[in-house]
């Protein structure tokens, strides 16, 4: 078995019970969440919304290293129209990828699709450092450790040119107002 086989072995038995599903990837695994997947009806309207974030997982297997990028994925969608309305459609997507921090949650009340019964479809409470934790838990119990991923390293450099450049121009307008 090797090490990053190991370390799946070690995040599947964390995530045993959960929502979380682990996969496993050429690079290394996914551990994902649905946070929803729900479509109702509101009085004029069908509506839909799709939520999963997703924790990539990329591992180098001799030196026990590995890297975690956030993927949050949601797409929302509404359509129909009343007695005095024109119907229509409305759709996004939204995505962010790199280190995602967020705690949301959201309840909406209108008739299941599926069941047609009144009650709240979409139900739920999400804080994306719990899949994380999880990772980091099963990593530090076999021995892995973590590393900055190449988003976060290069988000971190841009800023840090944008500071410099900041600080040039700063200093730059200070210099031709104190020496004319």
């Amino acid at each position: 078995m090797s090490n990053t086989e190991e370390l799946i072995a070690a995040v599947r038995e964390a995530a045993e019970g959960t929502p979380y599903v682990v996969t496993e990837k050429p690079y290394g695994f996914d551990l994902t969440i649905d946070i929803v997947d729900a479509q109702w009806w509101t009085l004029l309207r069908k509506s839909g919304v799709k939520r999963l974030f997703t924790y990539e997982v990329r591992t180098k297997d001799s030196a026990k290293k590995m890297t975690i990028t956030d993927v949050s994925n949601t797409v929302r969608w509404s359509g129909g129209g009343g007695v005095f309305s024109v119907p229509s459609l409305h759709a996004d997507k939204s995505f962010q990828r790199g280190r995602v921090y967020q705690y949301s949650f959201q309840k909406e009340v209108g008739v299941d699709a599926k069941t047609g019964r009144l009650g709240t479809p979409v139900s739920y409470s999400f804080r994306s450092g719990e899949g994380r934790d999880l990772i980091r838990d099963a990593a530090q119990r076999t021995g892995w450790s973590e590393s900055m991923p190449m988003e976060q390293k290069g988000a971190l450099i841009f800023a840090g040119a944008i500071v410099a450049v900041g600080a040039i121009v700063g200093l730059v307008f200070a210099a031709i107002a104190l020496f004319g």
